[in-house]
């Protein structure tokens, strides 16, 4: 008969723990740490052992997804300055690469509007004219 499920063993605690340690400080790490851990309550000690050998296994890879260049991340505590949230721009006329269209771009919060004919802007990439 297996062992009852429920509060995971301290060594399985342990062992996920420090293989959080390949991640950057910080909130990340310490995100991901809870997260791996909290995936251990209510797990037989069978089913323990299997998730912390793929933590320890998988920690190279995750590290490798979390400070990656390209990863898109959206912080809730990064906010748009007060005069474009009230919808009071700094534009700037900018084209495309290839020139191939124009555009007008926020030069503080990057917020982007299509040109389509002289006088006309369209809401664009980054949201509604404003």
């Amino acid at each position: 008969m297996e062992p009852v499920a429920g509060r995971p063993a301290r060594w399985s605690v342990r062992a996920t723990g420090v293989a959080s340690w390949l991640l950057p400080r910080g909130p990340a790490r310490d995100r991901w740490r809870r997260e791996l851990v909290a995936e251990l309550y209510g797990l037989s000690p069978r089913e323990q052992v299997r998730h912390t050998l793929g933590v320890v296994w998988c920690a190279p890879a995750l590290r490798a997804a979390v400070t990656a260049r390209d990863r898109v991340v959206g912080e809730p505590s990064v906010r748009r300055p007060l005069r474009c949230r009230l919808s009071l721009h700094r534009w700037r006329v900018a084209s495309s690469e290839d020139g191939s269209y124009r555009f007008r771009r926020c030069a503080r919060c990057r917020k982007e509007q299509t040109y389509d004919e002289p006088g006309h802007w369209l809401g664009g990439a980054g949201g509604t004219s404003g």
